[in-house]
């Protein structure tokens, strides 16, 4: 039946096709609670969102490699770029967005005033923070498309790093390794203020969600781009290279599927609109019914002062 599969890639084949439809599921939820709840409609859920959807995108690419691999079909290296150029948005801005993510809690824990005014008027601020995803992912489309093969002789089964054959490829591979730098200085520098700050329930749930979900992503990213970067070291033969770098997208692909269960099994607050989705019964007294995502702390001073206004009201 699978005869025309090569026996290593046979496996990869199966993977990607369970994964990527847990992870189209997965990531859906994620929107749909996002438009449910207005709760989740503030700057750093809207990031979170977008990031569900540039992963959500990327897992739709390996459907078509799945196509290609079951269906014994190929296509020239240009076709696999043209097929996949919606897929690749996701690909590319999953890096940046990430960061973007770690940005926007550094703000909210460094500037909290700020970024209250962020939340107020959140337009410009989103635009703000997307201006290097669009950018980044804009020019490694460019170089997708600029080094892309029209010969019809080489055939392929369309996959990802076939999509960006060769520099655009190199390129996607180092530049994903200085962002992936940049997002462990600050994720790691929120990490270090938070610790040496007050915070609210609900932003704490919120970050440790986000940094687990991150954790992932880095060790699969990390794994992804030493085996691509090894690849082009150890061996010259193309296909050998080539199957290096596919069964190294394994734990990314593992990454981009686990928003859901990691929001989930951490945030209460997204778990409560989940669970509510299924029809099941949520708890009025979690973290999700605290007032926002930004460091809000009450101190003790003012609810002494609130109980002495309602005493006095009564009397």
């Amino acid at each position: 039946m699978f005869s025309h599969i090569h026996p290593l890639i046979l496996p990869l084949g199966f993977f990607f096709f369970i994964n990527s439809f847990i992870g189209v599921v997965g990531n859906a939820i994620m929107l749909i609670c996002f438009f449910k709840n207005k709760r989740l409609r503030s700057p750093c859920h809207i990031l979170i969102s977008l990031t569900c959807i540039s992963d959500l995108l990327h897992l739709c690419a390996q459907f078509v490699y799945c196509v290609h691999l079951f269906g014994n079909m190929t296509s020239s290296q240009a076709q696999c770029f043209y097929m996949l150029i919606i897929p690749l948005y996701g690909v590319g801005a999953s890096g940046p967005l990430i960061l973007a993510m770690g940005i926007d809690r550094l703000i909210a824990v460094k500037l909290p005033t700020k970024y209250r005014l962020f939340q107020q008027e959140p337009k410009h601020y989103i635009f703000g923070q997307l201006v290097f995803p669009i950018v980044y992912t804009l020019v490694l489309l460019y170089y997708g498309f600029h080094y892309r093969i029209v010969d019809d002789k080489l055939q392929i089964a369309c996959a990802v790093p076939l999509a960006l054959m060769g520099t655009p490829f190199q390129f996607f591979t180092y530049s994903s390794a200085l962002i992936y730098f940049l997002v462990v200085i600050v994720y790691g520098i929120v990490y270090y203020l938070l610790k040496s700050n007050q915070a609210s329930a609900r932003f704490k749930s919120v970050f440790r969600s986000i940094m687990v979900t991150v954790g992932f992503v880095l060790f699969g990213w990390v794994t992804t781009t030493l085996t691509n970067t090894l690849s082009y070291e150890i061996t010259d033969v193309a296909f050998t290279a080539q199957l290096m770098q596919m069964y190294a997208g394994i734990t990314v692909n593992f990454a981009a599927a686990s928003n859901v269960f990691i929001f989930y099994a951490i945030n209460s607050e997204y778990r409560e609109v989940i669970k509510a989705l299924f029809g099941c019964k949520s708890k009025a007294n979690t973290p999700a019914f605290e007032a926002s995502s930004t460091m809000v702390t009450v101190s003790s001073t003012s609810q002494i002062q609130k109980r002495k206004l309602t005493m006095a009201s009564i009397n």
